[in-house]
């Protein structure tokens, strides 16, 4: 008898649980804040009540366009809209007051363009068909001042927690956005968890196939923008093209990959093959990464002129990590044969 007493409130809870589970968003309202010749934009706003998860207010942003009606309905999106994002819509009285909360986040440039500021800097050209991002989660570790995390964040436990980093205060600030063309954009990105820069300077030409990243610094002795994106492939290595060096990483790394360009010269690393220190040698250090977590450095010698240009240089040496193993990189031809075999 008392063990079945017992087992009464855990039944009610239970109960509880599976209601809320059956209906966990209740739609509230919503509201359309930018009605363009080529699409739409509207804030939902619904109570969600998912156990152990989220309670209350919640706002969603979707897109409509001829580009966005086969796109299918779910739990946050409706049918033939595109949800670009969601967020706390806590105290909100109405869709109305939630959407100008979040709407300094999107800017439309044009009929077709617009921008999505998040944590991630997104962009369509085609009126919220396709969208091309930035994500400053995938600068590398030495460039992070990163935040203590729980114990159950990868890679120690299940959650993905790469955007702790980005958040309050944190946030990343994008500022003096250009559009060029389509699919070709830049903008500047700073941010509280960026160490050992004062701003990002981020571009595309190629819609996001390879995003480029130059570090400004206050360090006066800084490189000039450009100095190591411009030198030519074939001074490094007589055998290759007579290209520029930006091209040649446009030309050689899978698509959506990131290059960080250093704003200052460092120290060459070990060279793999003598394993000579050449601590005193002045290298440019170019960092890269793929959408598969692949990574790789490359160390430069560069030998500056009394006025601030290069003078000699040379490839040193670099390093290339995939699936937790690394490899020595003994040229920049050498570099374009383990990507091809990576791809096969």
């Amino acid at each position: 008898m008392i063990a079945k007493v017992l087992h009464v409130p855990c039944v009610i809870i239970l109960c509880s649980l599976l209601a809320a589970c059956g209906n966990p968003n209740q739609r509230l309202d919503e509201y359309v804040f930018y009605d363009g010749p080529e699409f739409k934009l509207k804030v939902v706003r619904s109570y969600r009540n998912i156990p152990f998860n989220y309670l209350g207010e919640h706002a969603v942003v979707m897109c409509q366009s001829e580009n966005t009606a086969e796109f299918p309905a779910h739990d946050q999106q409706d049918a033939g809209w595109r949800m670009l994002g969601s967020g706390s819509g806590q105290g909100s009285k109405n869709a109305e007051e939630a959407a100008a909360a979040v709407k300094n986040d999107y800017q439309v440039l044009d009929e077709h363009t617009l921008i999505a500021k998040t944590s991630v800097f997104n962009i369509s050209f085609d009126a919220c068909g396709h969208f091309i991002n930035w994500d400053p989660s995938r600068l590398p570790p030495s460039m992070m001042n990163p935040v203590q995390k729980p114990d159950s964040c990868a890679p120690n436990g299940p959650v993905d927690c790469r955007y702790y980093d980005f958040e309050g205060e944190r946030a990343p600030r994008y500022e003096q956005i250009r559009v060029t063309g389509k699919g070709q954009v830049g903008f500047t990105a700073s941010s509280k968890t960026f160490k050992g820069v004062t701003l990002l300077s981020v571009q595309t030409s190629n819609n996001g196939a390879v995003w480029h990243v130059e570090t400004a610094v206050s360090d006066k002795q800084g490189l000039t923008p450009g100095t190591i994106r411009s030198l030519s492939v074939q001074s490094l290595e007589k055998e290759l093209d007579n290209t520029s060096l930006v091209s040649w990483f446009e030309t050689v790394l899978p698509p959506r990959s990131v290059v960080i360009w250093p704003g200052v010269l460092s120290r060459c690393g070990e060279r793999r093959d003598t394993g000579e220190q050449t601590s005193s040698t002045p290298c440019a250090e170019i960092h890269f990464n793929d959408i598969e977590g692949n990574s790789g450095t490359l160390y430069i010698v560069m030998d500056m002129g009394s006025e601030g240009s290069p003078g000699k240089v040379s490839f040193h040496s670099g390093v290339y990590n995939s699936g937790g193993e690394s490899r020595p990189i003994d040229s920049l031809a050498g570099l374009h044969e383990i990507l091809i075999a990576g791809t096969k």
